[in-house]
């Protein structure tokens, strides 16, 4: 009888455990029972509490929520409703202090000083923090506490303090040692003697600058990668970690960074990116906690952060073991889901425009109708007008590149156009390479120093053209022609790597199906298209590319992923649109703008999701 290694090449392990993910990353809780932000946390990933904070109307709360590791249930209410107040300490034995809170007489702004102690059922207050502050950062325990940093005004510009005070689980002392950049809006994490904050903000700055306090003084450590500030953290001084945030432009962010006491690094960036949440403050960096905060507006929900190490082992795909502990056989599968996501419209409705960048960054400049040549940004949040527009203003161009290293070429305005600009994430220059076959409603592949311009069309009636041409960020080269001429085709990939898709030949029947592929001389064919069409988009790369929109017979949202061999039609479009503009890669892609029977703003992210699960092998 075969055994399982002889066919398969590898022997069924034997584990205690189930095996986790090897990928650190957030996954989603369950949602708080109220939506808020600007409130406090404390505890760790399984115990964690939070309270006070702005509610869905911006109203201040006095209201505590537990989390448990699975759900929320309602704690003791804070004696005084307070926002932006300082949280420390665990679900049985926390501090709140300080923050702003409607003390009559005083102002509905007024900074309040006071602070109380929660034993894990109701809050008692304690003494009073010697300066009252709002969004002060904070580490320790309630018997061994620490708040530094925060606002101490309520009006514009904001004022702040560097101050630093100790918390013996009775009273507060001020420590002789004060920040040396004053600010609010910390990320902290630490001890009462081991604290860490970084990131933050005092008018008119924003810093990404962290301190690190050893019980007497602050002194400085590594820059934080993401300038942000009203963000959370956890951890200790030498394995912390922050996340969330407010950026500079006002905008809201989900990355994450861990820091190993010297330099902070990247992780996997949260799923709902917000500011002014509350976190598991007391919890390991391998194992932290989000809830609530701003998208806007305020949010309830809950992500969980989890970096499992060794000795763990670690999830593969395919892989098959016994757990001694269940007594079970199993094995991991994947399982993949796409869908499209509205996003915020663009500021200037238009079609036949042009993109570059990726999801989370992205540029658009051009379109119709009338020609423009407004640019605009996109952060995966909403899209800033840029103070720069394109020289030349025109309608039916291609892109290529980055969001502050992008390419503009072709298109046409009263005559087709040649003519190239790059962009610097501010201002277009003009370049002194145009294309020797001026064209509109052609495809595009590249960056801004090797792109790579193909099809179009460049006369009247169907006067279509075939000719690629390359670029090196001075000059075009003419390179291999297209076995089929189209216009109002779509591009992806590379300049030695590129994939044609789409367009319209300008015969009976103007959309085709037809997709080729580029190698840096010469185009070959490709599998074809599900749903032929003209006026798509595209996205990726040559062999792992997305089509998008068009029309034929109607206008579409239809969307197909290619992998280099296929394509297979996926999740469609949420408005149908064609002349429309694309960025991105296959697993994140963006679109905006185009033509429905008018210009539109819309903007649409597509994500997919591969989803690994442990599955249990039953005999019936």
């Amino acid at each position: 009888m075969a055994e399982y290694k002889g066919i398969k090449g590898f022997k069924v392990q034997y584990l205690d455990q189930d095996p986790v993910p090897a990928v650190a990353g957030w996954s989603a809780g369950n949602n708080m029972n109220t939506a808020r932000t600007n409130l406090a946390g404390a505890g760790i990933q399984t115990a964690g509490l939070v309270m006070g904070g702005n509610n869905a109307a911006g109203a201040r709360t006095t209201l505590t929520e537990e989390y448990d590791g699975t759900s929320w249930v309602a704690g003791g209410s804070l004696p005084l409703a307070k926002e932006n107040p300082a949280g420390l300490g665990t679900q049985t034995a926390a501090v709140n202090a300080t923050g702003q809170a409607p003390v009559s007489p005083t102002p509905p702004t007024a900074i309040t000083p006071t602070s109380e102690e929660y034993d894990g059922t109701s809050w008692t207050a304690s003494n009073p923090v010697n300066t009252g502050r709002w969004l002060a950062g904070s580490a320790g325990t309630q018997t061994a506490g620490l708040i530094f940093g925060g606002a101490i005004g309520s009006g514009a510009p904001v004022n702040a303090t560097g101050a630093t005070e100790e918390y013996n689980g009775t009273s507060w002392a001020t420590s002789p040692g004060s920040l040396n950049t004053a600010r609010g809006g910390l990320g902290c994490s630490g001890t009462q003697t081991a604290a860490l904050g970084a990131g933050g903000f005092a008018d008119p700055g924003h810093f990404n600058l962290s301190e690190e306090y050893d019980g007497t003084s602050w002194s400085a450590g590594g820059t934080i990668n993401t300038t942000r500030h009203t963000f959370s953290g956890a951890g200790t001084q030498t394995a912390g970690i922050v996340y969330a945030g407010r950026l500079t432009p006002g905008s809201v962010t989900g990355a994450t960074e861990t820091y190993d006491g010297n330099s902070w690094t990247t992780e996997a960036t949260m799923a709902t990116a917000r500011s002014g949440t509350a976190g598991a403050s007391s919890a390991p960096n391998s194992q932290a906690m989000v809830a609530a905060g701003a998208t806007p507006p305020a949010s309830a929900a809950t992500e969980e952060y989890n970096n499992y190490g060794e000795p763990n082992t670690f999830q593969n795909v395919g892989q098959v073991w016994y757990n001694g502990t269940t007594k079970a056989l199993k094995f991991t599968d994947e399982t993949f889901s796409s869908a499209w996501a509205t996003g915020n419209n663009m500021n200037t409705a238009r079609y036949l425009l042009a993109g570059a960048g990726t999801q989370t960054e992205a540029v658009a400049f051009g379109g119709g109708a009338p020609d423009t040549g407004a640019t605009e940004e996109y952060d995966g949040t909403s899209w800033s007008t840029s103070p720069g527009s394109l020289n030349t203003a025109r309608s039916g161009l291609a892109g290529a590149g980055t969001q502050t290293a992008g390419l503009g070429f072709g298109g046409q305005s009263t005559v087709y156009l040649g003519a190239t600009e790059e962009y610097n994430g501010t201002s277009w220059a003009t370049s002194p390479g145009s294309m020797a076959t001026a064209r509109s409603s052609l495809g595009n592949a590249g960056t801004q120093t090797a792109a790579l311009a193909f099809g179009g069309k460049n006369g009247p009636g169907a006067s279509n053209t075939g000719a690629t041409e390359a670029y090196d960020g001075a000059t075009w080269t003419t390179g291999g022609t297209l076995a089929t001429p189209r216009r109002e085709l779509s591009g992806c990939g590379l300049q030695t790597a590129a994939l044609a898709f789409g367009g319209d030949t300008g015969d009976a029947t103007p959309g085709v199906n037809n997709s080729e592929e580029y190698n840096g001389t010469s185009w070959t064919a490709g599998n074809t298209l599900n749903t032929a069409r003209r006026g798509l988009s595209g996205c990726g790369i040559q062999t792992s590319a997305l089509a998008f929109g068009g029309t034929q017979a109607a206008v579409t949202g239809a969307t197909e992923q290619y992998d280099g061999t296929s394509w297979t039609s996926t999740t469609s479009m949420s408005t149908a649109r064609y002349l429309l503009g694309g960025a991105g890669t296959q697993p994140l892609g963006l679109t905006f703008g185009g033509l429905t029977t008018v210009g539109v703003a819309n903007t649409e992210e597509f994500t997919i999701t591969g989803t690994a699960g442990i599955k249990t092998i039953t005999v019936s």
